[in-house]
Protein backbone atom coordinates (compact mmCIF):
# COMPACT_ATOMS: atom_id res chain seq x y z
CA UNK A 1 0.00 0.00 0.00
CA UNK A 2 2.91 2.48 0.82
CA UNK A 3 4.43 1.72 -2.82
CA UNK A 4 1.41 2.26 -4.30
CA UNK A 5 0.91 5.32 -2.63
CA UNK A 6 4.09 6.69 -3.78
CA UNK A 7 3.13 5.69 -7.15
CA UNK A 8 -0.02 7.78 -7.25
CA UNK A 9 1.77 10.95 -5.74
CA UNK A 10 4.33 10.66 -8.29
CA UNK A 11 1.48 10.32 -11.12
CA UNK A 12 -0.11 13.23 -9.06
CA UNK A 13 3.29 15.62 -9.86
CA UNK A 14 3.80 14.35 -13.42
CA UNK A 15 0.15 15.59 -13.96
CA UNK A 16 0.63 18.61 -12.43
CA UNK A 17 3.58 19.20 -14.02
CA UNK A 18 3.02 18.55 -17.91
CA UNK A 19 2.60 22.22 -19.16
CA UNK A 20 6.16 23.50 -17.69
CA UNK A 21 9.55 23.75 -19.12
CA UNK A 22 11.30 21.24 -21.87
CA UNK A 23 13.25 19.59 -18.77
CA UNK A 24 10.22 19.08 -16.80
CA UNK A 25 8.16 17.21 -19.43
CA UNK A 26 11.49 14.86 -19.83
CA UNK A 27 11.60 14.49 -15.95
CA UNK A 28 8.14 13.92 -16.00
CA UNK A 29 8.19 11.22 -18.68
CA UNK A 30 11.13 9.44 -16.95
CA UNK A 31 8.76 9.71 -13.67
CA UNK A 32 6.26 7.69 -15.98
CA UNK A 33 7.96 5.46 -17.03
CA UNK A 34 9.35 4.26 -14.12
CA UNK A 35 5.54 4.35 -12.25
CA UNK A 36 4.38 1.81 -15.39
CA UNK A 37 7.62 -0.19 -14.33
CA UNK A 38 7.03 -0.87 -10.96
CA UNK A 39 4.76 -4.42 -11.19
CA UNK A 40 4.05 -6.15 -7.91
CA UNK A 41 6.31 -8.40 -9.14
CA UNK A 42 10.56 -8.57 -9.24
CA UNK A 43 12.14 -10.17 -12.11
CA UNK A 44 15.90 -11.75 -10.96
CA UNK A 45 18.41 -12.68 -13.79
CA UNK A 46 21.45 -14.11 -13.38
CA UNK A 47 24.49 -12.64 -15.94
CA UNK A 48 24.78 -14.47 -19.08
CA UNK A 49 22.61 -17.41 -17.88
CA UNK A 50 18.61 -18.39 -18.63
CA UNK A 51 18.02 -18.36 -14.99
CA UNK A 52 14.91 -16.30 -14.10
CA UNK A 53 12.86 -15.85 -11.21
CA UNK A 54 9.64 -13.70 -10.13
CA UNK A 55 9.52 -13.00 -6.71
CA UNK A 56 6.21 -10.81 -5.08
CA UNK A 57 7.70 -7.83 -4.25
CA UNK A 58 6.34 -7.44 -0.80
CA UNK A 59 8.39 -10.42 0.04
CA UNK A 60 11.87 -8.98 -0.33
CA UNK A 61 12.06 -7.04 2.79
CA UNK A 62 14.56 -6.48 5.00
CA UNK A 63 14.49 -9.46 7.24
CA UNK A 64 14.82 -11.94 4.08
CA UNK A 65 17.02 -10.43 2.49
CA UNK A 66 18.79 -6.83 2.87
CA UNK A 67 20.85 -6.99 -0.21
CA UNK A 68 18.38 -7.58 -2.83
CA UNK A 69 15.66 -5.11 -0.94
CA UNK A 70 17.99 -2.31 -0.70
CA UNK A 71 18.84 -2.75 -4.59
CA UNK A 72 15.61 -2.74 -5.56
CA UNK A 73 14.68 0.63 -3.48
CA UNK A 74 17.15 2.17 -4.90
CA UNK A 75 15.82 1.86 -8.49
CA UNK A 76 12.19 2.81 -6.89
CA UNK A 77 13.27 5.92 -5.65
CA UNK A 78 15.62 6.97 -8.04
CA UNK A 79 15.15 10.43 -8.90
CA UNK A 80 16.57 12.74 -12.10
CA UNK A 81 20.00 13.26 -11.90
CA UNK A 82 20.53 10.94 -8.28
CA UNK A 83 23.25 9.02 -8.07
CA UNK A 84 23.29 5.70 -10.53
CA UNK A 85 22.06 2.79 -8.27
CA UNK A 86 24.49 0.52 -7.19
CA UNK A 87 22.66 -2.78 -8.66
CA UNK A 88 21.72 -3.17 -12.77
CA UNK A 89 19.01 -3.47 -14.76
CA UNK A 90 17.90 -5.21 -18.15
CA UNK A 91 16.19 -3.37 -20.61
CA UNK A 92 13.07 -5.21 -19.75
CA UNK A 93 13.42 -4.20 -16.15
CA UNK A 94 14.77 -7.26 -15.10
CA UNK A 95 17.29 -7.06 -12.11
CA UNK A 96 20.67 -8.34 -12.94
CA UNK A 97 22.43 -10.66 -10.62
CA UNK A 98 25.81 -12.39 -10.57
CA UNK A 99 24.36 -15.98 -8.77
CA UNK A 100 24.11 -18.30 -8.44
CA UNK A 101 24.86 -19.61 -11.87
CA UNK A 102 23.80 -23.29 -11.40
CA UNK A 103 20.07 -23.23 -11.72
CA UNK A 104 19.53 -25.96 -8.88
CA UNK A 105 21.11 -23.25 -6.56
CA UNK A 106 19.37 -20.56 -8.29
CA UNK A 107 16.16 -21.53 -7.75
CA UNK A 108 16.63 -23.17 -4.14
CA UNK A 109 17.95 -19.43 -3.41
CA UNK A 110 15.16 -17.85 -5.00
CA UNK A 111 12.39 -20.05 -3.71
CA UNK A 112 13.34 -19.45 -0.20
CA UNK A 113 13.32 -15.60 -1.02
CA UNK A 114 9.44 -16.44 -1.80
CA UNK A 115 8.92 -18.59 1.00
CA UNK A 116 9.70 -15.58 3.22
CA UNK A 117 13.14 -17.44 4.89
CA UNK A 118 10.99 -19.58 6.19
CA UNK A 119 12.22 -23.06 4.83
CA UNK A 120 13.54 -24.56 1.86
CA UNK A 121 11.26 -26.63 -0.72
CA UNK A 122 11.95 -30.29 -0.22
CA UNK A 123 13.06 -32.29 -2.93
CA UNK A 124 9.71 -34.27 -3.43
CA UNK A 125 8.50 -30.72 -4.10
CA UNK A 126 10.84 -29.62 -6.71
CA UNK A 127 12.50 -33.23 -7.52
CA UNK A 128 14.06 -31.20 -11.35
CA UNK A 129 15.86 -28.67 -9.36
CA UNK A 130 17.17 -30.88 -6.18
CA UNK A 131 20.20 -29.82 -4.72
CA UNK A 132 21.04 -33.28 -3.72
CA UNK A 133 23.74 -35.06 -5.26
CA UNK A 134 24.91 -32.38 -6.65
CA UNK A 135 27.77 -30.82 -4.41
CA UNK A 136 28.36 -27.70 -6.88
CA UNK A 137 25.07 -26.58 -6.51
CA UNK A 138 24.92 -26.59 -2.97
CA UNK A 139 28.58 -24.76 -2.12
CA UNK A 140 27.16 -22.07 -4.64
CA UNK A 141 23.42 -22.12 -2.39
CA UNK A 142 25.33 -21.65 1.02
CA UNK A 143 28.38 -19.05 -0.98
CA UNK A 144 24.50 -17.03 -2.10
CA UNK A 145 22.44 -17.72 0.75
CA UNK A 146 25.34 -16.16 2.75
CA UNK A 147 26.06 -12.84 0.32
CA UNK A 148 22.23 -12.48 0.04
CA UNK A 149 22.42 -12.02 3.70
CA UNK A 150 19.28 -14.53 3.82
CA UNK A 151 17.93 -15.71 7.42
CA UNK A 152 20.06 -17.97 9.57
CA UNK A 153 17.24 -20.74 8.79
CA UNK A 154 18.05 -20.79 5.27
CA UNK A 155 22.21 -21.11 5.78
CA UNK A 156 21.18 -23.71 8.81
CA UNK A 157 19.12 -26.05 6.82
CA UNK A 158 21.91 -25.39 3.29
CA UNK A 159 24.60 -26.24 5.72
CA UNK A 160 22.97 -29.53 7.05
CA UNK A 161 22.15 -30.94 3.66
CA UNK A 162 25.88 -30.29 2.98
CA UNK A 163 28.06 -31.37 5.62
CA UNK A 164 25.65 -34.67 5.78
CA UNK A 165 26.88 -36.05 2.69
CA UNK A 166 29.85 -33.61 1.56
CA UNK A 167 31.29 -36.25 -0.56
CA UNK A 168 33.41 -36.01 -4.00
CA UNK A 169 34.49 -38.75 -5.67
CA UNK A 170 38.34 -39.73 -6.30
CA UNK A 171 40.97 -38.58 -4.73
CA UNK A 172 41.13 -34.68 -3.33
CA UNK A 173 41.88 -32.03 -5.37
CA UNK A 174 45.07 -30.54 -5.39
CA UNK A 175 43.58 -27.18 -4.96
CA UNK A 176 41.97 -26.30 -1.50
CA UNK A 177 38.83 -25.51 -1.00
CA UNK A 178 38.59 -22.31 1.56
CA UNK A 179 34.98 -22.76 3.54
CA UNK A 180 35.62 -19.39 4.75
CA UNK A 181 34.24 -18.01 1.63
CA UNK A 182 31.25 -20.62 1.77
CA UNK A 183 29.26 -18.92 4.17
CA UNK A 184 28.26 -22.17 6.43
CA UNK A 185 25.99 -22.27 9.26
CA UNK A 186 28.50 -21.91 12.57
CA UNK A 187 26.61 -23.04 15.57
CA UNK A 188 22.95 -24.23 17.42
CA UNK A 189 22.42 -27.50 14.54
CA UNK A 190 21.24 -30.95 15.01
CA UNK A 191 23.19 -32.80 12.29
CA UNK A 192 22.84 -37.17 12.24
CA UNK A 193 26.01 -37.02 10.61
CA UNK A 194 28.82 -35.02 9.03
CA UNK A 195 30.42 -36.78 5.92
CA UNK A 196 33.19 -35.63 4.44
CA UNK A 197 35.18 -37.73 1.80
CA UNK A 198 37.19 -36.69 -1.13
CA UNK A 199 38.28 -33.45 -0.17
CA UNK A 200 40.70 -31.10 -0.13
CA UNK A 201 39.82 -28.25 2.78
CA UNK A 202 39.90 -25.47 5.15
CA UNK A 203 38.58 -23.19 7.54
CA UNK A 204 35.75 -25.67 8.46
CA UNK A 205 34.28 -23.97 11.49
CA UNK A 206 31.56 -25.53 13.70
CA UNK A 207 30.33 -25.09 17.26
CA UNK A 208 27.67 -25.81 20.01
CA UNK A 209 25.92 -28.46 17.55
CA UNK A 210 24.92 -31.99 18.29
CA UNK A 211 26.32 -34.64 15.58
CA UNK A 212 25.44 -38.13 16.27
CA UNK A 213 28.49 -39.64 13.70
CA UNK A 214 31.05 -37.54 12.31
CA UNK A 215 33.07 -39.36 9.24
CA UNK A 216 36.79 -37.70 7.64
CA UNK A 217 37.48 -40.51 5.03
CA UNK A 218 40.39 -39.64 2.18
CA UNK A 219 40.31 -36.16 3.00
CA UNK A 220 43.25 -33.15 3.27
CA UNK A 221 42.01 -30.82 6.26
CA UNK A 222 44.06 -27.32 7.47
CA UNK A 223 43.41 -24.95 9.42
CA UNK A 224 39.83 -26.50 10.57
CA UNK A 225 37.65 -25.98 14.38
CA UNK A 226 35.15 -27.93 15.80
CA UNK A 227 34.56 -26.50 19.12
CA UNK A 228 34.20 -28.05 22.53
CA UNK A 229 30.29 -27.94 22.57
CA UNK A 230 30.43 -29.97 19.41
CA UNK A 231 28.98 -33.68 20.86
CA UNK A 232 28.76 -36.71 18.66
CA UNK A 233 28.96 -40.24 19.45
CA UNK A 234 31.77 -41.46 17.56
CA UNK A 235 34.78 -39.79 15.11
CA UNK A 236 36.25 -42.08 12.09
CA UNK A 237 39.26 -40.44 10.48
CA UNK A 238 40.60 -42.68 7.91
CA UNK A 239 43.30 -42.22 5.12
CA UNK A 240 42.99 -38.57 5.71
CA UNK A 241 45.45 -36.17 6.14
CA UNK A 242 44.58 -33.31 9.03
CA UNK A 243 46.92 -29.90 9.14
CA UNK A 244 46.04 -27.79 12.49
CA UNK A 245 42.81 -29.55 13.35
CA UNK A 246 41.29 -28.70 16.61
CA UNK A 247 38.50 -31.68 17.46
CA UNK A 248 37.43 -30.17 19.99
CA UNK A 249 34.31 -33.00 19.82
CA UNK A 250 32.56 -34.57 22.70
CA UNK A 251 32.87 -38.02 21.31
CA UNK A 252 33.21 -41.14 23.25
CA UNK A 253 35.20 -42.96 20.80
CA UNK A 254 37.64 -41.67 18.18
CA UNK A 255 39.12 -43.69 15.89
CA UNK A 256 42.14 -42.54 13.42
CA UNK A 257 42.94 -45.58 11.04
CA UNK A 258 44.10 -46.23 7.79
CA UNK A 259 47.52 -44.66 7.04
CA UNK A 260 46.03 -41.48 8.06
CA UNK A 261 48.36 -38.57 9.00
CA UNK A 262 47.82 -35.80 11.98
CA UNK A 263 50.01 -32.73 12.07
CA UNK A 264 50.11 -30.30 14.55
CA UNK A 265 46.56 -31.20 15.83
CA UNK A 266 44.12 -31.51 19.11
CA UNK A 267 41.96 -34.51 19.53
CA UNK A 268 39.42 -34.23 22.78
CA UNK A 269 39.13 -37.78 24.19
CA UNK A 270 36.24 -38.50 26.76
CA UNK A 271 36.46 -41.92 26.83
CA UNK A 272 38.32 -44.14 24.14
CA UNK A 273 40.65 -43.61 21.40
CA UNK A 274 42.07 -45.81 18.95
CA UNK A 275 45.01 -45.51 16.85
CA UNK A 276 45.74 -47.80 13.52
CA UNK A 277 48.45 -47.54 11.23
CA UNK A 278 48.67 -43.89 11.38
CA UNK A 279 51.16 -41.21 12.01
CA UNK A 280 51.05 -38.17 14.45
CA UNK A 281 53.29 -35.46 14.82
CA UNK A 282 53.12 -32.60 17.33
CA UNK A 283 49.73 -33.96 18.28
CA UNK A 284 48.00 -33.08 21.86
CA UNK A 285 45.12 -33.97 23.52
CA UNK A 286 43.82 -30.53 25.66
CA UNK A 287 40.52 -31.01 26.91
CA UNK A 288 40.46 -34.84 27.10
CA UNK A 289 40.45 -34.27 31.15
CA UNK A 290 37.94 -31.95 31.98
CA UNK A 291 34.98 -33.38 32.49
CA UNK A 292 36.82 -36.86 33.77
CA UNK A 293 34.17 -38.00 35.93
CA UNK A 294 35.10 -39.97 39.03
CA UNK A 295 34.45 -43.57 38.02
CA UNK A 296 35.42 -42.69 34.33
CA UNK A 297 38.49 -44.19 32.39
CA UNK A 298 40.30 -43.05 29.30
CA UNK A 299 41.93 -44.98 27.58
CA UNK A 300 44.38 -44.84 24.30
CA UNK A 301 45.59 -47.51 21.94
CA UNK A 302 48.37 -46.84 19.49
CA UNK A 303 49.00 -50.15 17.40
CA UNK A 304 51.10 -50.05 14.58
CA UNK A 305 51.80 -46.09 14.08
CA UNK A 306 54.31 -43.05 14.50
CA UNK A 307 54.23 -41.04 17.19
CA UNK A 308 56.73 -38.05 16.57
CA UNK A 309 57.44 -34.70 18.65
CA UNK A 310 56.68 -34.41 22.50
CA UNK A 311 53.90 -36.35 23.76
CA UNK A 312 51.91 -35.89 26.74
CA UNK A 313 49.18 -38.45 27.35
CA UNK A 314 46.15 -37.39 30.53
CA UNK A 315 44.93 -41.09 29.69
CA UNK A 316 44.19 -43.48 32.86
CA UNK A 317 44.94 -46.62 30.25
CA UNK A 318 47.55 -46.45 27.61
CA UNK A 319 48.53 -49.02 25.09
CA UNK A 320 51.08 -48.90 22.56
CA UNK A 321 51.82 -51.95 20.26
CA UNK A 322 54.54 -52.32 17.46
CA UNK A 323 54.37 -48.29 17.94
CA UNK A 324 57.51 -46.37 16.79
CA UNK A 325 57.98 -43.14 18.74
CA UNK A 326 60.36 -40.30 17.88
CA UNK A 327 60.40 -37.87 20.20
CA UNK A 328 62.47 -37.00 23.24
CA UNK A 329 59.63 -37.57 26.12
CA UNK A 330 56.77 -38.68 27.13
CA UNK A 331 54.64 -37.31 30.26
CA UNK A 332 51.75 -38.46 31.94
CA UNK A 333 49.47 -36.10 33.47
CA UNK A 334 47.04 -38.30 35.16
CA UNK A 335 48.54 -39.97 38.65
CA UNK A 336 48.61 -44.04 38.75
CA UNK A 337 48.10 -44.27 35.26
CA UNK A 338 48.95 -47.22 33.33
CA UNK A 339 51.04 -47.55 30.49
CA UNK A 340 51.84 -50.76 28.62
CA UNK A 341 54.39 -51.70 25.36
CA UNK A 342 53.82 -54.51 23.59
CA UNK A 343 55.89 -55.85 20.66
CA UNK A 344 58.23 -52.49 20.18
CA UNK A 345 61.75 -51.45 20.77
CA UNK A 346 61.80 -49.39 24.02
CA UNK A 347 63.83 -46.44 24.20
CA UNK A 348 61.93 -43.87 26.20
CA UNK A 349 60.25 -44.42 29.22
CA UNK A 350 56.80 -42.40 30.58
CA UNK A 351 57.40 -39.97 33.42
CA UNK A 352 54.69 -38.69 35.64
CA UNK A 353 53.79 -34.62 37.22
CA UNK A 354 52.03 -36.50 40.40
CA UNK A 355 53.84 -38.39 43.31
CA UNK A 356 51.77 -41.42 42.54
CA UNK A 357 53.37 -44.46 40.89
CA UNK A 358 51.95 -45.16 37.29
CA UNK A 359 51.67 -48.75 36.35
CA UNK A 360 54.42 -49.95 33.29
CA UNK A 361 53.68 -52.84 31.41
CA UNK A 362 56.59 -54.08 28.56
CA UNK A 363 55.64 -57.56 26.97
CA UNK A 364 57.33 -59.10 24.70
CA UNK A 365 59.93 -56.08 23.86
CA UNK A 366 63.29 -55.00 23.49
CA UNK A 367 64.98 -52.29 25.30
CA UNK A 368 67.72 -51.32 23.10
CA UNK A 369 69.44 -48.75 25.51
CA UNK A 370 70.08 -47.59 28.99
CA UNK A 371 66.32 -46.94 30.92
CA UNK A 372 66.08 -45.72 33.91
CA UNK A 373 62.73 -47.59 35.66
CA UNK A 374 62.30 -44.58 38.73
CA UNK A 375 59.10 -44.70 40.85
CA UNK A 376 56.52 -47.30 38.71
CA UNK A 377 54.73 -50.76 39.42
CA UNK A 378 56.56 -52.99 36.71
CA UNK A 379 55.61 -55.91 35.46
CA UNK A 380 58.08 -57.86 32.90
CA UNK A 381 56.81 -60.47 30.53
CA UNK A 382 59.49 -61.66 27.62
CA UNK A 383 61.58 -59.03 28.02
CA UNK A 384 65.02 -58.67 26.09
CA UNK A 385 67.25 -56.10 27.63
CA UNK A 386 70.52 -54.99 25.32
CA UNK A 387 72.47 -52.82 27.93
CA UNK A 388 72.36 -52.54 31.73
CA UNK A 389 69.45 -50.52 33.55
CA UNK A 390 68.72 -48.84 36.36
CA UNK A 391 65.52 -49.42 38.54
CA UNK A 392 64.94 -47.45 41.40
CA UNK A 393 61.86 -47.29 43.89
CA UNK A 394 60.50 -49.96 41.71
CA UNK A 395 57.68 -52.46 42.85
CA UNK A 396 56.73 -55.49 40.91
CA UNK A 397 53.66 -56.83 41.68
CA UNK A 398 53.52 -60.24 39.79
CA UNK A 399 56.70 -62.33 39.83
CA UNK A 400 59.25 -61.73 37.38
CA UNK A 401 60.10 -64.82 35.72
CA UNK A 402 62.91 -66.09 32.88
CA UNK A 403 64.00 -62.13 32.90
CA UNK A 404 68.11 -61.71 32.45
CA UNK A 405 69.18 -58.49 33.48
CA UNK A 406 72.73 -57.66 31.94
CA UNK A 407 75.43 -57.07 33.99
CA UNK A 408 76.31 -53.86 35.91
CA UNK A 409 72.53 -53.20 36.21
CA UNK A 410 71.71 -51.47 39.52
CA UNK A 411 68.33 -51.87 41.48
CA UNK A 412 67.78 -50.01 44.34
CA UNK A 413 64.56 -49.95 46.68
CA UNK A 414 62.77 -52.65 44.04
CA UNK A 415 60.46 -54.87 45.84
CA UNK A 416 59.50 -58.11 44.46
CA UNK A 417 56.72 -59.05 46.47
CA UNK A 418 55.95 -62.63 44.23
CA UNK A 419 59.65 -63.28 44.10
CA UNK A 420 61.42 -63.92 41.03
CA UNK A 421 61.98 -67.58 38.93
CA UNK A 422 64.31 -68.51 36.44
CA UNK A 423 66.09 -65.10 36.39
CA UNK A 424 69.41 -64.35 35.49
CA UNK A 425 71.43 -61.50 37.29
CA UNK A 426 75.09 -62.05 37.67
CA UNK A 427 77.48 -58.87 38.18
CA UNK A 428 74.45 -56.40 39.53
CA UNK A 429 74.42 -54.29 42.54
CA UNK A 430 71.16 -54.86 44.94
CA UNK A 431 70.68 -51.83 47.33
CA UNK A 432 67.89 -52.35 50.05
CA UNK A 433 65.76 -54.38 47.81
CA UNK A 434 62.92 -57.23 49.29
CA UNK A 435 63.20 -60.23 47.52
CA UNK A 436 60.40 -61.29 48.47
CA UNK A 437 58.48 -63.99 50.97
CA UNK A 438 57.53 -67.62 50.36
CA UNK A 439 59.97 -70.83 49.65
CA UNK A 440 60.15 -70.10 45.95
CA UNK A 441 60.80 -66.59 46.49
CA UNK A 442 63.78 -66.83 44.52
CA UNK A 443 63.58 -70.59 42.86
CA UNK A 444 66.07 -71.30 40.05
CA UNK A 445 67.83 -67.57 39.86
CA UNK A 446 71.47 -66.90 39.28
CA UNK A 447 72.35 -64.04 41.54
CA UNK A 448 76.70 -64.65 41.14
CA UNK A 449 78.80 -61.94 41.96
CA UNK A 450 76.67 -59.55 43.26
CA UNK A 451 76.73 -56.64 45.60
CA UNK A 452 73.56 -57.11 48.17
CA UNK A 453 73.63 -54.14 50.55
CA UNK A 454 70.80 -53.79 53.39
CA UNK A 455 68.43 -55.87 51.29
CA UNK A 456 65.89 -58.73 52.93
CA UNK A 457 66.15 -62.67 51.59
CA UNK A 458 63.27 -65.22 52.31
CA UNK A 459 63.80 -67.78 54.86
CA UNK A 460 64.19 -71.17 52.75
CA UNK A 461 63.64 -74.81 54.17
CA UNK A 462 66.05 -77.54 53.50
CA UNK A 463 63.88 -78.94 50.28
CA UNK A 464 62.78 -75.47 48.85
CA UNK A 465 64.31 -74.20 45.43
CA UNK A 466 67.47 -72.61 45.01
CA UNK A 467 69.29 -69.79 43.85
CA UNK A 468 73.03 -69.48 42.89
CA UNK A 469 74.89 -66.62 45.09
CA UNK A 470 78.27 -67.96 44.42
CA UNK A 471 80.68 -65.02 44.81
CA UNK A 472 78.47 -62.30 45.98
CA UNK A 473 78.80 -59.78 49.07
CA UNK A 474 76.14 -59.21 51.52
CA UNK A 475 76.23 -56.08 53.47
CA UNK A 476 73.87 -55.35 56.29
CA UNK A 477 71.43 -57.77 54.89
CA UNK A 478 67.90 -59.45 56.92
CA UNK A 479 66.42 -62.52 56.68
CA UNK A 480 63.09 -62.64 56.72
CA UNK A 481 59.85 -64.84 58.57
CA UNK A 482 56.74 -64.92 56.82
CA UNK A 483 53.67 -66.68 58.39
CA UNK A 484 52.34 -66.87 62.39
CA UNK A 485 54.68 -65.18 63.45
CA UNK A 486 56.85 -63.13 60.79
CA UNK A 487 60.22 -61.51 62.07
CA UNK A 488 63.96 -61.10 60.50
CA UNK A 489 67.02 -62.19 61.53
CA UNK A 490 70.54 -61.08 60.29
Amino acid sequence: QAIRAVSLARAGRMEGSSSGSGSGRRSASGCSRRSKAQPDDVIFVVRGTSNVARIPREVLTVEVSPVLEAMITEWEELQEGSKQPRGERDEEGRYILDGPLSQPAFVAVMEAIRKGGVRLPRPSESPADSLQDNLEAQLEACRYADYYLLPAQVKMQLTRELLSAFVRTGPPPEEALDLTKVGLCRSEMVLDRIHLEGLNMRGLQLENSHVRRLVIRNCQLADCELGMCVTANDVLISRSRLQAVRLGVFATKITVEASSTLVKCNLRVVEELIVLDSTMEDCSFRGSDEDRKDRQIISAVFRASEILGEVILPFDRTVFEETKFHGKSMRMTKGGASVSFVRMKVHLLPSTDGDARTCLCLEDCDVAKTLRFHHVRLLLRRVHFAKPCELAEVEFAQKVCDITFPRSSSFRQVRFREGLEACIASGCTFESCNLGYGQDAVADCLFTQCRFQACRFPFLEADSPVANFAGSEFVACQIQWSGQFPHEES
